[in-house]
C-alpha cells in the first residue's frame, strides 16, 4: 500500500547524495553501477528535457533517402551529428505543404484543361468530351486534312499552272509590251493628257500599266521630266538643227528685236506686263485751259505759231490796234513735265507805251504714276502633259 506525504512520516532524512545507485549500467543515460542517487537523477533529468522539446531526439535517416522537396527545408549541417526531429518534422510539413500548393495549382489547371471547348469542325466530340477526347480529335482532324493538302497539290501540279509558267504563256501569245501604255507612246515626247491622275503615285511617276510614264510636274517625278504646269510649249531656237530660221523668230531681231533665246528647258515669259516706257505709249493730246491777264484795256490781234521739242515753246505775234505796233516774246520757256504748266511773256509796244500780258496754260495731267501691269494670257485650255521615260 502506498503512503501519502511518506516523507514527513520519515524518522530520518537521507541525502540523495549518500544514496548509492545499485543498478546495471545504463550506458545510454551514462548512469553507471554506484552512481549516488544525485548523479543518477541529473543523468534521466538531462536526457528527459531535451526529449520532451525534441531537441534531443535525433532519428537515424540516411540523408541518402531525403528527397530534394525536404532537403531544401533542413538547415545546413554544420557538425554532421544529424538533424533534430523538429528540424526533421519542420522541414516534413513544409515540404508537405508546398507540395499542397502544387497540387492546387495543377488541379486548378486540370479543371481549365477540361472546361468546354469549341470542337469546330472536329468529328465525333463534343464540347464537354474532356481534353484526351479532343485532343485525339484535332489529331485525326490533322491527319485529314494531310490527306487532302496532299491530293490538292497533286492536282494543283497536274492541272494547273504556276505564275511562272502563265507569265510564259503569256509572254508566248502577247506581243512584248502590249499591255503596257509606254507601248503606244514615243520616248521623251511630252502629250496632253485630260484623264484621271489615279494611274501615277503622289510623286507623279505611273503605276502599273503606266509604268515608265511620268507627269511633267518637274524632277519630283522623274529626274529628266520637265515641269510643264502653267507653261505653253515653244520650239527651241539655240542648239537644235536646221536651216536659217524666219527672221520674224531669230533670237533679239524679227519684229521689234522680242524674241528671246529659247534653248530646251529654258523658261521665258510672265502673266502680266507693266508699261515702263513713254515710247511704249501710243501718241495723244491733253486738254489744256489758258488764262490772260493784261494790264491795260486794250485789244490784240494776234496769231501764234509754237514749235514743240524738248519741251521749248515759242510764241510770235502781230496786232492790230492804234496803228500797227509790233509785238514779240519777251521770254521763252520749258514746260514742266511734271506740272504740265507754262507761262508765255508778250510784250507788246503802242503809242500809248510798253503793255505787258501774261497767259497762263494748264496741261490737265493723265495716267498712273506707278503703272499697274495688264493681262498677257492668250486663250488657252489647261491640262496634264504626261511623258515616257524609258
Amino acid at each position: 500500500m502506498s503512503c501519502t506525504n511518506c516523507f514527513n512520516g520519515c524518522a530520518e532524512t537521507i541525502s540523495d547524495q549518500c544514496v548509492r545507485y545499485t543498478g546495471e549500467d545504463v550506458s545510454a543515460l551514462g548512469i553507471s553501477h554506484g552512481d549516488s542517487l544525485l548523479a543518477v537523477e541529473n543523468a534521466i533529468t538531462t536526457f528527459l528535457v531535451p526529449v520532451l522539446t525534441g531537441v534531443g531526439i535525433k532519428p537515424i535517416v540516411n540523408e541518402s533517402v531525403i528527397c530534394n522537396v525536404v532537403k531544401q527545408f533542413l538547415p545546413t549541417c554544420t557538425q554532421c551529428t544529424g538533424f533534430t526531429l523538429n528540424e526533421v518534422l519542420t522541414a516534413i510539413i513544409k515540404a508537405a505543404c508546398l507540395l499542397q500548393e502544387q497540387i492546387d495549382d495543377l488541379v486548378a489547371e486540370f479543371e481549365t484543361l477540361n472546361a468546354n471547348y469549341d470542337v469546330a469542325c472536329l468529328d465525333d466530340v463534343t464540347a464537354s468530351s474532356g481534353t484526351h477526347d479532343i485532343l485525339q480529335a484535332a489529331i485525326d482532324k490533322i491527319c485529314e486534312l494531310e490527306v487532302n493538302l496532299g491530293a490538292l497539290v497533286l492536282d494543283l501540279a497536274t492541272n494547273y499552272y504556276t505564275k511562272t509558267q502563265v507569265n510564259t504563256l503569256l509572254s508566248n501569245y502577247t506581243p512584248p509590251g502590249g499591255n503596257l501604255i509606254k507601248s503606244k507612246m514615243i520616248p521623251y515626247v511630252a502629250v496632253p493628257y485630260f484623264g484621271p491622275v489615279s494611274y501615277f503615285d503622289a510623286n507623279g511617276a505611273g503605276i502599273g500599266d503606266w509604268i515608265d510614264i511620268y507627269l511633267c510636274v518637274g524632277t519630283g517625278s522623274h529626274p529628266q521630266a520637265p515641269d510643264i504646269r502653267g507653261r505653253v510649249l515653244v520650239g527651241a531656237t539655240t542648239g537644235v538643227q536646221g536651216g536659217p530660221m524666219n527672221p520674224a523668230v531669230i533670237p533679239n531681231m524679227g519684229t521689234g528685236g522680242f524674241n528671246p533665246s529659247y534653248t530646251v528647258g529654258s523658261t521665258y515669259g510672265a502673266n502680266g506686263v507693266a508699261l515702263s516706257n513713254i515710247n511704249q505709249i501710243p501718241s495723244h493730246t491733253h486738254t489744256n485751259t489758258a488764262v490772260t491777264s493784261i494790264l491795260d484795256t486794250h485789244k490784240h490781234n494776234f496769231s501764234d505759231s509754237r514749235e514743240q521739242g524738248s519741251g521749248l515753246m515759242r510764241g510770235s505775234a502781230g496786232i492790230a490796234g492804234n496803228g500797227s505796233p509790233s509785238i514779240t516774246p519777251s521770254q521763252d520757256f520749258t514746260a514742266g513735265a511734271g506740272s504740265g504748266l507754262g507761262i508765255i511773256y508778250y510784250t507788246s509796244t503802242t503809242s500809248a507805251g510798253a503793255i505787258t500780258a501774261s497767259t497762263t496754260v494748264t496741261i490737265d495731267p493723265t495716267g498712273n504714276v506707278t503703272p499697274e501691269p495688264h493681262t498677257n494670257i492668250q486663250p488657252v485650255i489647261a491640262c496634264n502633259y504626261i511623258i515616257y521615260i524609258p
